[in-house]
Parts: C-alpha cells; structure tokens; sequence
C-alpha cells in the first residue's frame, strides 16, 4: 500500500507539474497571439496610412481624394467589416461604402493654418460595445489623428497651389490689360484727329443753303457716328489711364448717394429694390468724377443684368489700409467661362448695339489708376458682386 501510494503521489505531482507547463505554454502562445495580432494591425494601419499618403501625393482633385480616403479609412481599423468612416470638409461629406452612424464613435478635427475646417470620423456597429465602453484600440486613436494630419496638409497644399495658380492668372490678365492699354492709347491717338475732321467737316457741310433734306439727315448721321466714335476712344483713354486726376479728399458715401440719385427713379420704375449699407465714415483720396463714373458704370451693369426685377445692394465698410465698396445684384449672374474676361475691352454679352464692352474696361481702368483692385464674383442665375478697394485717406 505504502508503495502504491508513493506512486499515486508521484504521479500526482507529475500531473501538476505537466499542467503548470501546459499553464506556462498557454500563457506563451496566447501572448504569440497577441503579438501576432498587434502585428497584423500594425500592418494594416501602415498600409492604410501608405495607401492614403499615395492619393494625397498623385491626386489634384480634392473631392476625388477625400473620397478615396475615406473609402481606405476602415481597413486600418481592428474590426474592418463592422466599421465605416465620414470625411466632412466645408460644406461637402465624404462617405465609406455601407455608411451609418452610430454613438460608438472616434473623431479627429481637420485644420487649415490653425482654422477647422472639417473632420474625419470613424463608426462601429453599436454591439461592439456591449463587452467593452471603448471598443477602439490607443493605436486606432493614434492612427486617426495621423490621418487628419494628413488630410490637414493635403488641403493646406491644394489651397497654397490655388492661389499660386489665381495669383499667376492674376498677373496674366493684368499684363495683357496692360498692353491692350498702350495699343488703346496708340490707337486712340491716331483716331481723335480724322474723326474731329470729319466731325467739323459734317456740321460745316449741315449749314450749307439748299442742301437736300437727304443730305441734311446723311449728315447727321455722320455726325452721330463721329460723335459716338469720340466717345468710344475717350473711354479707350480711361481705360488706358490716359487722362489725368483731380485728387481731392471725398466721403465715399456722400459720392454713392450723389452717382445712384438719377438712377434710383429707373431702378424703382424696372422693380429693383435698393439697398444701402454704409459704414460712417469713410474718407479717400480720389478724383470724384471717376469714382463716380465706376459707381455709375456698375450700378447700370447691375440694372441691366435684373431685367425683370430684383436687389441691388450697395455696401461700404473699410480695414487698416482700405475702403472697400460692393455692388451686389440679384440678376442673371456671369458664366464661370467668362469671368476673367470681364474687364478685357470690347468683350460683351450683350445684343449688337446696346453696348461696347468698354463699361468695366474703363472701371478696371480707374481703380487701378488710383492704386486700387476690384473683383469679381458670380452665381449664374443668383446674382453678382463687384467689389471696390481704395485706398482710405493717408495710405
């Protein structure tokens, strides 16, 4: 008995002594496990982070890159088929396939020069949080702010190659209005002497005794067209900052109010409603008759886009260095095509006959001459606004 109890006993013993090893393998292959599987997720959230870097790196197009992104955005996480993402920039959203919301989420804010201008956010089904309150892994959160980062420095590109791109077109546009401003002046030159002949030679002609009544009307049709011809190349000299300023010190307002005075009776009798939001005071230093000539030249541009009715506004406000003057409308808005040809001279859409296209040539002319900007900007079918900067008194 003795003997067999020793055996029991050793066996006992073995028995424990196989389990604590069994215990102590378990133990190293679950840690395996783990390791294996913080592996694997560390894979995916690099290739995750390497697909999305690929996107920002090749693709221009923002709307077409923010929607690849967020399509990639789940595969970094540790329960892919239970999870979807949303990008949200501006005013636009971006989602994963099989989109829904739920209240197990994590979210990261997307930033411009310190400026939120959207978010990206991941969702889980709401069972995965039934074993735990935080389904999400430190490294997912980790990841997630990665990501931002680099939306964040994908957009602050894209804006910087924006206005590179608006600030070349910009020097574009002002050198070729520049030369066509010296071709103007040439030309206008050369012009005013022939048609102020053939100006004086028409009214000398008009006055002869027994002239035909044929003749007579002939006449004064030439001396209408002379007299119309005058007027284009006059404008052709404003725009090419041919003529000369009056500078003097003007209360910005008190022009406005003066130029629309005769214009207000034919907005109202056309059914355009005016608006008038003025900030007191602003002062500049500019020749008032061509100030006025821009106030006028475009509130009758703005008239004319309303032909059926509508709101013109006329606002006036200033910064450090500047007062800046809009004219907003509520008409037929301006094509995207023809924007930047909006002040090139002789460009128009209206009818043959109801204009020139010199109107906003010589504006563009003025303001530049009084080291001044004006821009523009257009909805099609909403409306349009043109707006003035001046420089404010002692700048």
């Amino acid at each position: 008995m003795e003997i067999k109890d020793t055996r029991v006993v050793e066996q006992q013993q073995q028995i424990k002594k196989l389990q604590k090893q069994n215990k102590k393998l378990q133990r190293f292959y679950d840690e395996y496990k783990r390791v294996c599987r913080n592996e694997e997720e560390r894979i995916k959230e690099l290739n995750c982070l390497y697909q999305i870097a690929q996107y920002v790196v090749i693709e221009n197009d923002t709307d077409v890159a923010l929607d690849k992104i967020v399509h990639i955005v789940p595969q970094g996480w540790q329960h892919t088929n239970e999870s979807c993402a949303r990008i949200t920039f501006k005013d636009n959203k971006y989602h994963s396939s099989d989109f829904f919301e739920s209240k197990v989420t994590q979210s990261e804010k997307i930033s411009i020069d310190k400026k939120i201008v959207g978010a990206i956010e991941v969702f889980y089904q709401p069972e995965l949080s039934l074993e735990t309150n935080d389904p999400f892994l430190i490294e997912e959160r980790d990841l997630l702010k990665g990501i931002a980062n680099i939306i964040s420095f994908y957009l602050r590109k894209q804006k910087d190659d924006e206005n590179r791109k608006l600030i070349q077109q910009q020097l574009l546009h002002a050198d070729r209005l520049a030369s066509i401003g010296q071709l103007a002046a040439g030309v206008a030159h050369e012009l005013n002497e022939p048609l102020g002949n053939i100006l004086g030679l028409a009214q000398l002609s008009s006055k002869l005794s027994k002239l035909p009544n044929q003749a007579k009307k002939d006449l004064g049709k030439i001396e209408d067209c002379a007299i119309y011809s005058r007027e284009i190349i006059k404008k052709l000299m404003e725009f090419s900052r041919q003529s000369n300023l009056c500078k003097e010190k003007i209360d910005l307002n008190e022009l406005i109010e003066n130029s629309i005075t005769f214009l207000e009776a034919r907005c109202i009798k056309e059914g355009i409603e005016i608006v008038k939001q003025y900030t007191k005071p602003i002062t500049i230093i500019a020749d008032p008759n061509q100030i006025k000539q821009v106030i006028t030249n475009l509130t009758i541009n703005a008239t004319q886009a309303m032909k059926t009715g509508g709101k013109l506004i006329f606002n006036t406000r200033k910064d450090s260095k500047n007062a800046i003057l809009s004219i907003e409308d509520t008409g037929i808005g301006i094509p995207c095509e023809n924007i930047s040809k909006t002040f090139m001279p002789f460009f128009t859409t209206k009818d043959v006959g109801e204009g020139t296209g010199l109107g906003l040539s010589v504006v563009y002319g003025i303001i530049k001459n009084h080291n001044g900007d004006i821009k523009v900007s257009s909805e099609p079918g909403k409306g349009t606004i043109f707006e003035v900067c001046l420089p404010l008194e002692g700048n």
